[in-house]
C-alpha cells in the first residue's frame, strides 16, 4: 500500500505521490505500481523491490541547475 511503501522509502505519502506524477518520475505504471481496481479512485499497490530500486537509482536535480526568473523587468 501506499502507507507502507512511503514508509520503507522513509518519505511521506504525499511525496510519494507527488514523485509518481511527477515529470520526469522514477516510477512507471506497470513496472513499479498498479492500481488495484478499475476506476482513476483506486488505490496504488507498490512492487517493493522495484520501487525501492527506482527511488535509490534516480537522478535528483542540482537546485542550482533549475532556471528561475530574474525579476528584471524588459
Amino acid at each position: 500500500s501506499t502507507p507502507l511503501m512511503a514508509k520503507a522509502l522513509g518519505v511521506s505519502q504525499k511525496i510519494l505521490w507527488k514523485l509518481r506524477k511527477a515529470e520526469p518520475s522514477p516510477f512507471v505504471a506497470g513496472q513499479h505500481y498498479r492500481f488495484q481496481g478499475i476506476t482513476t479512485a483506486a488505490p496504488i499497490r507498490w512492487f517493493p523491490v522495484e520501487t525501492d530500486e527506482a527511488f535509490t537509482s534516480f537522478a535528483r536535480v542540482d537546485p542550482s541547475a533549475i532556471e528561475t526568473m530574474d525579476g528584471g523587468a524588459q
